[in-house]
């Protein structure tokens, strides 16, 4: 299966390649690790830790964000990416899994009134 990356997302992942190329390798391995597993998507709307291969990721919903739509958040473990959040959507409709942001955890408090969540919840809406 493949796994959609939103242009701001690619933006994302190209500043933390400039500013930290092992986070952004080690999400992109996680990605690529993603695609290859047939149950890309129980994996990423379950709650809890779950492998992908080598990977180990901790998915949770976007509690807040419940409402507008089907928003999740995962971070890879053992990895100098475990203080970053990969912010994704699901649509059930069409069983597409589609990246909106690649934040560290300090900069994305999961506050809907935050830019960077204005941001995810536009580009989720323009899907």
């Amino acid at each position: 299966m493949h796994i959609d990356i939103h242009d701001n997302a690619k933006d994302d992942l190209r500043a933390v390649r400039t500013s930290a190329p092992l986070v952004a390798a080690a999400i992109l391995a996680a990605l690529q690790q993603m695609e290859a597993d047939p149950r890309l998507i129980d994996k990423l709307t379950t709650y809890g830790a779950n492998e992908f291969g080598a990977v180990r990721i901790g998915v949770k919903p976007w509690e807040k964000a419940k409402g507008i739509g089907n928003l999740w958040r995962f971070r890879v473990f053992d990895t100098p990416a475990t203080v970053y959040r990969v912010v994704y959507g699901y649509h059930y409709q069409t069983k597409q899994i589609c990246v909106l942001a690649v934040v560290h955890k300090e900069g994305f408090n999961y506050e809907l009134d935050s830019d960077i969540a204005r941001r995810i919840l536009n580009d989720w809406r323009d899907i």
